[in-house]
């Protein structure tokens, strides 16, 4: 069942759901009634980790997984991102990353053509695939603007992977309305869905950072065509609420279309943390960005308990040094249920943060 719902938990949410929306209006007929029902019971569910079946491979025990595509896919609810893995310089380091999240049980795996120009997904092609590739999930995306240039980026990929598919094949970044526009046009979307159809991908999704108007246009766009994809990877975290938001704009239109949901930008890329990263403004100072973390009650592990507690696929994080790769796959592992009055405190915690100096990525339009 989507994401591991239990019937006790849809009925729960299901009255409440009827009780909202009643109260609210009187006029909605029966069959919209159920389809905002469902959302808002969809939206209340979270992984029960208790009642996960236990699962192990050639190399040990898995991770907890949950549900990413329609047809039942599962992947580890922690992905490990491509991103930071690009950024190690030492090759024998980066081996040592993939390996010791393969015996943590990580079986999901992120990156993008883009990432430090090629050298992310090069060491997942050196040190992942040859050795996992039949137990991982592996996904990449593509940034390119026009049908040609994604083409040329999953060849380029797939070399660099060193595999003749990826599991997961995303549009990457979908930046403003008229973008979408533009790489649509361009036929970016007809070579996605071609792939997909050719083997080269199991399945195609999208991605975006800076505002959840994009991420709306671009669904619009594809219900006018006809179209479903299967996943969206976005922001979420427990700034996220009080700016912009993706949790409370975007999360329940792609439950209802039962898209596999990949959190990223869990903490803020670091600045939560009062990190500068690459998405930080020049014009803001380092001495600017507020260290969420040791200001508020919130711990590290909060952060990730948080978006843990939303009914996603999969939290999408990258690592710089095996100490966090370690104390990531910790929080999964001991991970419980948040009650919604927890989760309003972290968010009441954050919310003096939020906004363009800690959630840089963002834009306003």
């Amino acid at each position: 069942m989507w994401l591991f719902a239990t019937t006790n938990y849809i009925n729960k949410f299901v009255s409440l759901g009827y009780k909202l929306l009643t109260m609210k209006t009187n006029m909605r007929n029966r069959r919209k009634f159920i389809k905002d029902a469902a959302t808002l019971a969809a939206f209340g569910l979270i992984a029960d980790w208790a009642s996960a079946i236990p699962a192990t491979d050639r190399s040990g025990d898995i991770l907890p997984q949950r549900q990413l595509t329609r047809d039942g896919q599962k992947v580890t609810a922690f992905c490990l991102g491509g991103y930071h893995l690009g950024f190690i310089d030492n090759p024998a380091d980066a081996e040592r990353m993939v390996e010791r999240s393969i015996e943590l049980g990580v079986r999901f795996y992120d990156n993008a053509r883009g990432y430090i120009n090629g050298r992310a997904e090069e060491y997942m092609g050196k040190f992942l695939t040859p050795r996992y590739r039949d137990q991982i999930f592996l996904m990449t995306k593509s940034h390119g603007r026009t049908g040609e240039e994604v083409r040329k980026m999953l060849d380029e990929s797939l070399k660099a992977l060193k595999t003749d598919y990826v599991d997961l094949w995303q549009i990457h970044n979908l930046t403003t309305p008229e973008e979408v526009d533009r790489r649509l046009e361009a036929g970016v979307l007809d070579v996605f869905l071609e792939a997909k159809q050719n083997g080269k991908t199991r399945y195609i999704g999208f991605s975006g950072h800076q505002n959840p108007k994009t991420i709306i246009y671009f669904l619009n766009k594809l219900d006018g065509l006809g179209i479903e994809m299967d996943t969206c990877q976005m922001p979420l975290n427990v700034c996220d609420p009080s700016f912009e938001s993706f949790q409370h704009h975007v999360l329940p239109a792609l439950l209802e279309k039962k898209y596999g949901i990949i959190a990223m930008k869990t903490m803020a890329g670091g600045s939560m943390m009062g990190e500068r990263i690459d998405t930080t403004p020049r014009n803001i100072e380092t001495k600017e960005i507020p260290d969420v973390v040791g200001e508020t009650q919130l711990t590290h592990a909060n952060l990730h308990q948080y978006v843990y507690s939303l009914p996603v696929s999969s939290l999408c994080s990258g690592c710089l040094f095996i100490h966090q790769l370690e104390a990531n796959v910790k929080v999964l592992r001991d991970m419980k249920k948040l009650s919604e009055a927890d989760m309003n405190k972290m968010v009441e915690y954050a919310a003096p943060y939020a906004g363009l100096i800690v959630e840089n990525y963002k834009r306003i339009f």
